[in-house]
């Protein structure tokens, strides 16, 4: 039902201006909260302004001491003008990182130095993330040479034995997609994340390369190596902009399209490239419209251009009266990559399992449409000629606010994900593919203005569409559950028996999404007529399918000849009765955000929660999809039992211990 808007928005959607938006918007160093960003902000508002489209800055007190939610809001920081220069030996002598050169070999939010700046001796220290990497050094007053976090090395060489700043030259390794020393002449984006009471410091970044030859030089030891650092800047209370464009409707109802503008410069792809689509998918619909060619939607369409998750969390809060009315959103990160180089994929990532939504599906439908560009030697088929696929949800990024079920604002993300230049110096305009920002720009625009002119006939159509791609993905469930099964026949007896827990929950979560497309035709009993038809289907498949498959299994079991283990009721473990016993309420709106709350925590607690995290590889991700999954009713046990379902794993061990440190905290309650 959009493709007649699919093929008006396709002749007019263009590359080549969206690719013009990202070589403006990657001018300026867009650290959240700064003038650079405001720039960018600027640009982007004027841009929208000259084509018609009415548009304005929305700013936010940027202290350090507002919260938005559960989010500190940063300070405003500027930066004119930063160096490091090694001094001695005086043979060797050099400058190692320059801001007028490149902003990335500045750490971020970086305090000044002193007027005139400062000399210090250099001291290696490691990766400098443990105590016992200080013992026997003596950094008080000195630079710290590093490639390990630099948030928990500023803490122990700074805060804790009087360290000046940090020299930091780390690199990502991400195999097999990007090997060690794939990077080695690449700046990455290193940032201070202040909370408040820290201790001032500064820092600059290296290249692998460059970094590994100070070490060397440090660790021969024929002379002390010293550098002058001088950095010229300021923290103080400022703004934080988001760019806002709105496309009327014929109600206060909205769909909001997000993208963050921020990063430093040059950063193209992340996320100059998401910025710039959603700006081309603005204009495309602003101009059809003023042509008469498409019609004034029912609802509104919201075009924010934010500092990432920081600017989303301050929109929402300060128009907590709108979320109500907003029926759907999309999140446009990365979307412009130049595939034969970066080396991703085009990827539409869903909604979490705890709020199901319709919009899964309307994106996928329209997505397709954009896969469909060449047809095989017989005209038979027709298939993309870019890597791209749909993946469960991950976050990461302003999906991830808006999708949490407390805020219950469905927003699907459009991302290129792996990019082996993320978060570097070499994000640069020559790994910018203007047909990828086309396709991004399209399908954006398409989905944003048909949601917004949804009625009771396309609703019904969307209910049916979802149902369909549902009742897809409950029949891939219950096949990839019996696959899983057969491997290890002895145990088949017990995945019979969990049979059931699985299809009730893959069949609820099928049910949700289909239901939520009754949100665009609120009262119309023959939508909803039909929405309980198609759910009543997915009930009618779900049964059926325990049943054929319990009885493929036992039949596996019969024809193996595989002994089966006998059933013994387990019995539960402390910590599982621990976590029945505890029922977690959540005291802010939105995902939760530390920064700031754990400096609550007393020295011992923060090293421990590290530790936590260290020894739980899987805590980030469970953590996220938990709290999502925290409604204030379910125990902390059936909270984990959920996460499992969703993602096939969980960490209960992790969930206990997380959530008692945010009680101690102040950012959940525990019922016990």
């Amino acid at each position: 039902m959009f493709r007649q808007v699919f093929e008006m928005l396709k002749d007019e959607v263009s590359g080549e201006i969206a690719y013009n938006y990202v070589a403006e918007i990657s001018r300026h160093h867009r650290i959240q909260a700064s003038p650079g960003l405001r720039d960018a902000v600027r640009f982007a508002v004027e841009t929208w302004k000259a084509a018609g489209i009415d548009a304005d800055i929305h700013s936010y007190p940027a202290d350090g001491k507002g919260f938005a939610w559960s989010s500190l809001m940063f300070k405003e920081w500027d930066c004119f003008d930063a160096e490091l220069r090694l001094v001695e030996p005086a043979e060797k002598a050099r400058f190692l990182a320059r801001w007028s050169e490149a902003k990335l070999s500045l750490i971020q939010r970086s305090h000044p130095t002193p007027p005139g700046g400062v000399e210090a001796e250099v001291v290696y220290v490691g990766k400098g993330e443990e105590q016992k990497d200080y013992k026997g050094l003596d950094v008080a007053g000195r630079m710290v040479l590093t490639d390990g976090d630099v948030t928990r090395v500023h803490r122990l060489a700074v805060e804790e034995r009087g360290a000046l700043g940090l020299i930091y030259y780390g690199t990502w390794v991400r195999e097999p997609d990007l090997p060690e020393g794939e990077l080695d002449d690449a700046l990455k984006y290193t940032s201070f994340w202040w909370a408040g009471d820290e201790k001032p410091a500064y820092g600059f970044v290296l290249t692998p390369r460059r970094g590994r030859w100070l070490r060397d030089l440090v660790k021969e030891g024929k002379t002390p190596v010293k550098v002058r650092a001088k950095v010229v800047g300021s923290l103080y209370e400022g703004k934080l902009d988001n760019a806002v464009a709105t496309i009327p409707g014929e109600s206060d109802e909205q769909v909001v399209v997000v993208a963050h503008i921020c990063h430093p410069q040059p950063s193209c792809n992340d996320n100059a490239s998401g910025s710039a689509s959603a700006m081309e998918a603005a204009r495309a619909l602003s101009k059809l419209m003023a042509e008469g060619r498409l019609a004034k939607p029912r609802r509104t369409i919201k075009f924010t251009l934010v500092p990432e998750m920081s600017g989303s969390y301050a929109y929402l809060a300060a128009n907590e009266a709108d979320i109500p009315r907003m029926v759907a959103a999309v999140n446009l990160d990365m979307v412009g990559e130049r595939q034969c180089v970066t080396g991703g994929s085009f990827i539409v990532e869903r909604t979490p399992e705890a709020f199901p939504s319709y919009v899964n599906s309307v994106m996928a439908a329209v997505f397709k449409e954009v896969t469909g560009e060449v047809k095989n030697l017989g005209g038979s088929s027709s298939y993309a000629l870019f890597r791209h696929t749909e993946t469960p949800f991950s976050g990461g990024s302003d999906h991830y606010v808006y999708s949490d079920p407390s805020v219950g604002v469905g927003c699907p993300m459009l991302i290129q994900w792996p990019d082996k230049f993320w978060h570097t110096s070499y994000d640069t305009m020559d790994k910018v593919d203007p047909e990828m920002l086309r396709r991004a720009a399209l399908v954006t625009a398409t989905y944003a203005y048909f949601i917004a002119s949804v009625g009771p006939a396309e609703a019904t159509w969307i209910a049916s569409e979802t149902h369909a791609r549902e009742k897809k993905r409950l029949l891939e469930r219950f096949r990839g559950y019996v696959e899983d099964a057969v491997n290890t026949p002895e145990e088949i007896p017990e995945a019979v028996r969990l049979l059931k827990t699985h299809a009730a929950y893959w069949m609820e979560v099928a049910f949700k999404a289909v239901e939520s497309a009754a949100r665009l035709a609120p009262g119309d009993d023959r939508v909803w007529k039909t929405i309980q038809t198609l759910t009543k289907d997915i009930k009618r498949t779900t049964k059926s399918q325990v049943k054929m498959a319990a009885e493929s299994l036992n039949t596996v079991l019969g024809a193996s000849g595989v002994e089966a283990k006998k059933y013994r009721k387990r019995r539960r473990t402390r910590l599982e009765t621990e976590a029945m016993a505890v029922v977690p309420r959540r005291l802010y709106r939105g995902p939760v955000s530390t920064r700031y709350w754990d400096r609550k925590l007393s020295h011992l607690e923060r090293e421990n929660l590290r530790k936590l995290g260290k020894d739980h590889p899987l805590g980030r991700g469970v953590g996220t999809l938990a709290m999502y999954w925290t409604d204030g009713v379910r125990s902390l046990h059936e909270i984990s039992e959920r996460v499992r379902l969703e993602r096939g794993e969980t960490d209960l061990e992790y969930l206990v211990a997380w959530y008692g440190y945010l009680e101690r905290m102040g950012l959940v309650g525990l019922h016990r």
